[in-house]
């Protein structure tokens, strides 16, 4: 996905104050001139909060921690999980015994992650143990534990970059406080700007054991492990409880600091998406790189969808590509994928199908 959107009036994304009473606006530099940058891990986390909510909404399971979207998803199921598992014995290092969490073991480890939760399936995690702090408790003893297990998200945020050099004012406020003698004044920035953003999503990844190959099933080894951890109809549901995530954000973006400078929108809302039958499918910025005048440059890319379409046409039918030019084309385009998924019904509901 490739898309323009419309900033105004907003400080959704900060720097800090270093040391000062001014919020800094999170900004770029290219050459002799900043351009406004907002974080695509703040636009990662609020797509997952809208994730998160579409699975409780549709029975979708989740570890209880991970419905508030804790940083160290995972962690304590999979403790649980090998506490449980006698198969995973002490070792003897030095004078103590210790648990480990060895290769051997990530198959069916996230195999039982990925089962378990969508948000460790479609966001990933990196969980790691260390012998001081993370103990398993089994017959009376405890044991340290040591290990890593990892797994990427299923789906990438670039950084909303503007398309002109930031233009950003301050306003002064004075925060309440019951004592008259003192006053707590800080200074907020406010923006407004033309932004260009992009996604990848690799819908084929949600529901993969990523560590299948290192005991996969064959007629020789019938126990090992399938490459996928869920029955189709369990990944399609997750891809497009994503995609309307994905969906939800873009047409109502959230941000930090929102609370008291909520951006206004003007309708501004283009781009392209295009799907692949088979591996990643192309994107091309919105935002344009170029040296002018000896200068480095930001600017916008007038030709973003021209240049997809063409890759499209010479790809002899392994692409589609939908463009929207509005919010509520987005909303039609989005429908249009869905269904082509196998998500929506031939009465174009918004329903996963079991």
């Amino acid at each position: 996905m490739s898309f323009r959107i419309e900033l105004a009036f907003h400080a959704a994304n900060n720097e800090g104050s270093g040391g000062t009473n001014v919020m800094e606006p999170r900004r770029i530099t290219v050459g002799d001139k900043e351009y406004d940058g907002i974080s695509g891990e703040i636009i990662r986390r609020h797509i997952l909060e809208n994730f998160v909510k579409l699975c409780q909404q549709n029975n979708v399971p989740l570890h209880d921690r991970c419905k508030g979207l804790v940083p160290d998803r995972g962690k304590e199921p999979l403790r649980i999980w090998i506490q449980n598992n006698t198969s995973i014995q002490p070792v003897q290092r030095g004078n103590l015994q210790q648990i480990y969490l060895k290769p051997e073991n990530y198959p069916e480890a996230t195999k039982e992650l990925i089962k378990e939760c969508a948000l460790c399936d479609v966001g990933g995690y990196l969980i790691a143990y260390e012998a001081r702090i993370d103990k398993i408790e089994r017959n009376s003893n405890s044991y340290p534990l040591n290990g890593v297990l990892k797994r990427d998200s299923c789906f990438e945020v670039g950084w909303l970059i503007s398309e002109h050099p930031a233009i950003v004012d301050y306003t002064q406020h004075s925060a309440y406080d019951p004592d008259p003698e003192r006053h707590n004044l800080f200074v907020q920035n406010m923006r407004v700007g033309i932004y260009g953003g992009v996604l990848r999503i690799d819908l084929d990844r949600i529901g993969r054991n990523d560590w299948w190959w290192l005991n996969p099933k064959s007629d020789s080894n019938p126990n090992g492990f399938e490459e996928y951890a869920l029955k189709p109809s369990d990944r399609l549901k997750r891809a497009c409880l994503l995609l309307e995530a994905i969906k939800k954000w873009l047409l109502s973006p959230t941000f930090a600091k929102q609370t008291g400078w909520l951006q206004h929108q003007s309708g501004l809302l283009e781009g392209s998406i295009v799907l692949s039958k088979d591996g990643a499918a192309p994107f091309v910025s919105p935002i344009k790189f170029e040296i002018k005048n000896g200068n480095p440059i930001i600017k916008k890319n007038e030709n973003y969808r021209d240049i997809l379409g063409n890759i499209v046409n010479k790809a002899n039918g392994h692409y589609k590509k939908y463009d929207f030019n509005s919010p509520d084309e987005l909303i039609e385009k989005i429908d249009e994928v869905l269904k082509e998924l196998g998500c929506l019904d031939d009465d174009n509901q918004n329903e996963t199908k079991d």
